[in-house]
């Protein structure tokens, strides 16, 4: 039953827009608790994540924490995670989304950097690389899907 219930639930995901698919996880998710496995239910958290852009922004920050909250994250999904680890990130030191790799960190900074005409007209912002100390049980996942070695964590 879950492998089928996972497979309607990512094809109803999937017909949102690329923006809207944290709305559509955030919407649908609580109903199929009853028949994921806890592997699919973080796969298709994972799926959603890779598929969305700028998942620490405000709009998305509130239904992100409740999506998280809905289980508890399993060690399929942080393998080789050491105990305690550190991670870089570009923008704010609040987000969600962390590298294991300082130079990815540094193409995010240039990414967002005002001499990209396609973010910077969205803020003044200037960006540094934050680097943090991380422990194990911070991590949700890890995951290399767009292969930025990306840690996901709960910010305390």
């Amino acid at each position: 039953m879950s492998k089928t219930a996972f497979d309607e639930l990512s094809q109803c995901i999937l017909s949102y827009h690329d923006w809207l698919k944290v709305d559509g996880l955030w919407d649908l998710l609580p109903n199929y608790q009853k028949f994921l496995t806890n592997k699919e239910h973080w796969q298709i958290i994972i799926d959603v994540w890779s598929m969305s852009e700028h998942n620490s922004l405000d709009h998305n920050k509130e239904k992100w924490d409740d999506i998280f909250k809905i289980r508890n994250p399993i060690k399929y999904f942080k393998k080789n995670i050491k105990p305690t680890f550190y991670a870089y990130r570009a923008g704010s030191y609040d987000g969600y989304s962390w590298s294991l790799s300082k130079k990815i960190a540094n193409e995010f900074k240039l990414r967002y950097s005002k001499t990209n005409p396609f973010y910077s007209m969205h803020t003044n912002q200037i960006y540094k690389v934050h680097k943090k100390l991380i422990k194990y049980e911070q991590v949700l996942f890890y995951n290399n899907t767009r292969h930025e070695k990306e840690i996901v964590i709960i910010q305390k």
